[in-house]
C-alpha cells in the first residue's frame, strides 16, 4: 500500500495540519507522497525532511507553536505605501518565510527530500496550475505560497509564480495518477463561525480559505481516481481567522482530537460535505464558538 497526503492552504491554519498529521501518525498511517499547496507546501516540505517522522512531527509542532504573525508578516509602511502607489508587488516581503524555510527544512533540492515532496504553483500570467518538484525547495515553496498582493511571487523557470490554490489544477487527480493506494486530504480549513475578518490580511487570507474549499468541493465530487480518498474533517465550528497565529496550541490539540476520534470511527471516504461552506448562527448572549449551536447549510 502506498499512501499520500495532500495538504491545502489556509494562512496560520496550517497549524489543523498538525494536528491531524500527529493523529495520523498515532494510527501507523504515514505518507509515501506529499502534496502540499499554500501553507499546505510547507507543512509538506519540513515533513518530507530528514530524520525520523517522529521528530520531524515533534518539531514541526514546536516551530508552530512559536511563530508569530510579524515572523512572515513584518509591517513595513514603505512596503505598503509602494505597494498602494504601484511600486511594490505586494504587502510584505516574504523574507520571514524564506528564513524560516532555509532555516529548517534541511536539504537544498526537492528531490533530495526524504519523502517525496510536490507542490503546487500557479503560472501568474497564464493562470496554469502547476507542480514542482524538482530544484531549489525553498523558492518552490515561497511560489506555492506567494498570495497574490500579500507575498511577492517567485520566478522560475521564466515563469512568473504565485499561490497554488488560484491555479486551474485538479491535485486530487494529479495524485492519484502517481499509482497511489490511498490519498489523505487535509483541509486546513476556514473560519465558519464568529465575526468577519477585519484586517486586509485577514479578510484576503479568508477569501482565498473559501476559494479553495470550494475548489476542493468540486475535485471531491468529481474524483473518479483509482486511489482511495480519504477527507479528513476540517474543525468546525472554527472562529480562529487565518491570519491569527496566537490560537496555535488549541487549533492543534483540536485537530489532533477530532482526527483521532474520526479514525476510531471508522474513516468515512470520499466525503464532501465535511467541505461545504456554511455558517454558525450563535444564540443570543452566548460568547466563544464552543457555545455555538450550528445550523449547516450551503452558503449560495
Amino acid at each position: 500500500m502506498t499512501i499520500a497526503f495532500v495538504l491545502t492552504g489556509g494562512g496560520s491554519l496550517g497549524a489543523v495540519q498538525v494536528g491531524m498529521l500527529n493523529a495520523l501518525h498515532e494510527q501507523g498511517i504515514h505518507a509515501d507522497l506529499l502534496v502540499g499547496t499554500s501553507v499546505g507546501a510547507v507543512n509538506a516540505a519540513y515533513l518530507g525532511g530528514p530524520g525520523r517522522r517522529a521528530d520531524r512531527l515533534r518539531t514541526l509542532a514546536m516551530l508552530w507553536r512559536g511563530m508569530r504573525r510579524h515572523d512572515i508578516f513584518a509591517v513595513d509602511l514603505r512596503r505598503w505605501f509602494g505597494a498602494a502607489v504601484g511600486t511594490r508587488s505586494s504587502l510584505f516581503d516574504g523574507q520571514g518565510l524564506d528564513g524560516l524555510l532555509r532555516r529548517n527544512l534541511g536539504y537544498e533540492d526537492l528531490e533530495q527530500a526524504r519523502i517525496p515532496v510536490e507542490v503546487t504553483a500557479t503560472d501568474l500570467v497564464t493562470g496554469h496550475g502547476l507542480v514542482l518538484a524538482t530544484g531549489p525547495a525553498v523558492s518552490a515553496v515561497r511560489a506555492s505560497a506567494a498570495v497574490p498582493g500579500v507575498l511577492p511571487p517567485v520566478t522560475r523557470d521564466g515563469r512568473t509564480l504565485v499561490d497554488g490554490a488560484i491555479g486551474e489544477l485538479d491535485v486530487l487527480a494529479h495524485t492519484a495518477a502517481h499509482g497511489v493506494s490511498d490519498i489523505y486530504l487535509l483541509p486546513a480549513g476556514y473560519p465558519c463561525a464568529g465575526a468577519p475578518p477585519t484586517s486586509a490580511l485577514g479578510g484576503a487570507l479568508t477569501a482565498l480559505s473559501l476559494l479553495l474549499h470550494r475548489q476542493l468541493m468540486a475535485q471531491v465530487n468529481g474524483y473518479r481516481g483509482d486511489a482511495r480518498l480519504h477527507v479528513v474533517p476540517p474543525l468546525c465550528p472554527l472562529s480562529v481567522s487565518p491570519a491569527d497565529f496566537t490560537q496555535t496550541p488549541t487549533l492543534l490539540a483540536r485537530a489532533h482530537e477530532s482526527t483521532s476520534t474520526w479514525l476510531a470511527a471508522g474513516r468515512r471516504i470520499d466525503d464532501a460535505s465535511v467541505l461545504s461552506l456554511h455558517v454558525h448562527h450563535r444564540p443570543p448572549g452566548t460568547v466563544g464558538e464552543q457555545a455555538t449551536h450550528p445550523e449547516r447549510g450551503l452558503i449560495t
